[in-house]
């Protein structure tokens, strides 16, 4: 797998710090200092904060430098790069979930169709919000579906202890090695806007996610519906030559 491209690295720990309070709104270290904390050019630099701004942590003027934006210009959305699995990971460290078995039953004909599968099946089921460590409101209502082949391993699953996907590669023996989304924005239905606090038929954004194994088989699918005011997603892509 090849290396993360250093601005990133770079982006992901100026992120953290930014979000954990680590500056003050108008002391933001100059691209000087940045340059010289961590070893690295001037378009690193640049490129790791032009991604926090695109993300909307960060406002840059000429003549006037950083400044940290604050939560209420953000919408209080939780920001949160999901381009790959390791970033996936992330985003579950900086918040927590508490989810709880819903027992067995069908893939939704909905999801199935959007997915291209088969409708129905005995697929265990997992329900929960995730909120971040600091605050009660729910950044996330969240319904998992872990594939009937796998339904002894499905009874040892403790959604809170991990994901849900590692602890099925941890249980079953096996490496999950493509996840694929689908981001759409719908509105919540009446069951999820009670479980987020919101108006029905609010906007909201759902995540659709599979999880793919070494046969191309998908064991797990997520389905996560974001209140419009809590979440943003953003990506970076990398142009090849």
């Amino acid at each position: 797998m090849a290396a993360k491209p250093r601005y990133k690295e770079l982006a992901d720990e100026l992120r953290e710090e930014i979000l954990s309070g680590t500056y003050k709104a108008d002391a933001f270290p100059t691209e000087s200092d940045l340059c010289k904390r961590y070893a690295v050019s001037r378009f690193t630099v640049r490129e790791a904060l032009r991604s926090l701004q695109t993300e909307g942590l960060i406002s840059r003027k000429r003549g006037s430098g950083t400044s940290i934006q604050p939560a209420a210009a953000r919408g209080g959305a939780l920001h949160q790069p999901l381009s790959n699995v390791a970033e996936i990971l992330q985003y579950a460290r900086n918040t927590r979930a508490v989810f709880d078995p819903l027992g067995e039953g069908p893939l939704p004909r909905n999801i199935a169709e959007q997915l291209g599968l088969v409708a129905g099946g005995r697929w265990s089921r997992f329900q929960g919000l995730r909120t971040r460590a600091d605050s009660t409101e729910p950044l996330a209502h969240t319904v998992a579906y872990v594939h009937e082949s796998l339904r002894d391993i499905a009874t040892k699953i403790s959604p809170g202890e991990d994901t849900i996907f590692k602890q099925i590669e941890r249980l079953a023996k096996i490496n999950f090695v493509k996840v694929t989304q689908d981001i759409q924005a719908i509105a919540a239905s009446a069951d999820v806007a009670k479980a987020l606090g919101i108006p029905k038929r609010a906007p909201t954004l759902r995540i659709l996610r599979c999880y793919h194994d070494a046969a191309d088989r998908i064991l797990e699918i997520s389905a996560s519906h974001h209140p419009g005011n809590r979440f943003a997603y953003s990506m970076h892509i990398d142009i090849e030559g």
